[in-house]
């Protein structure tokens, strides 16, 4: 008898297949919330450490920029890299006027020459010059950012013309010229309008060159991070307006 008992409690204390099916069910539900809360989770932070990301290139860039315009002499918009070809034309190759959609006319490019010459006059000797061009030909083309240094040649400047010192530069046939470097990886200019490909170059001024009216060229860039496949694009932009020193 207490062997019939037994076996009662027994069957009492196990679960029937109902029982488990539910129990199942609900485990799986609990471990769905679970994994996409997760998912949810670390797609927010990957994107907040590619926002964190574009802001620090984007900081840097424009930094970088404006820290060497206190030096700089006199600036010059070309249309991209691929107007540094060896036969630079410092009036005939810089970049053509634009009417902006409030009717201004302006300047764009992709390829700023920033030049730093021994005093104000211009026809002083170079002491140094620098570059910063986007590896595009077409602002809406998401492009790389590279900066060239060119040598520091002292307090007494160089000889050498600049349009000769320019023409040691071939960015067209090398883009990546050995010296240069990335500054953002990812980059396009910034849209204008409803359609995305309506998109000015990064630089802009009211001149392509330093004039006795015209010291400010203008940034306008977005810098992107992270993967287009799962569509957890992080761009920034930013508006920043440059004055090389007279």
């Amino acid at each position: 008898m207490n062997s019939f008992a037994s076996r009662r409690a027994t069957a009492r204390a196990g679960f029937t297949l109902t029982e488990v099916l539910i129990s199942m069910s609900v485990v799986s539900l609990v471990l769905t919330a679970v994994m996409s809360t997760f998912v949810f989770g670390y797609r927010m932070m990957y994107r907040d450490s590619q926002r964190l990301a574009t802001n620090a290139n984007l900081r840097y860039f424009v930094s970088q920029v404006s820290k060497e315009t206190l030096d700089a002499s006199e600036f010059y918009i070309f249309t991209d890299y691929r107007s540094l070809d060896g036969s630079v034309d410092l009036e005939a190759d810089v970049t053509a006027s634009i009417t902006a959609v409030d009717g201004v006319d302006l300047y764009h490019g992709d390829c700023l020459v920033l030049v730093t010459r021994v005093s104000l006059d211009a026809s002083a000797r170079v002491r140094q010059f620098r570059i910063y061009y986007r590896v595009a030909t077409a602002a809406s083309t998401e492009a790389p950012i590279r900066y060239y240094e060119s040598a520091d040649y002292g307090a007494s400047g160089t000889a050498t013309s600049l349009t000769s010192l320019l023409n040691g530069i071939n960015l067209s046939s090398t883009p990546a010229y050995p010296g240069s470097r990335v500054l953002a990886a990812r980059s396009r200019g910034r849209p204008y309008d409803a359609d995305p490909r309506s998109i000015y170059p990064i630089f802009s001024s009211e001149f392509p060159t330093l004039t006795k009216t015209n010291e400010n060229v203008s940034i306008n860039v977005e810098i992107i991070n992270g993967s287009t496949i799962n569509n957890l694009l992080s761009s920034s932009s930013f508006n920043y307006t440059i004055s090389p020193r007279r």
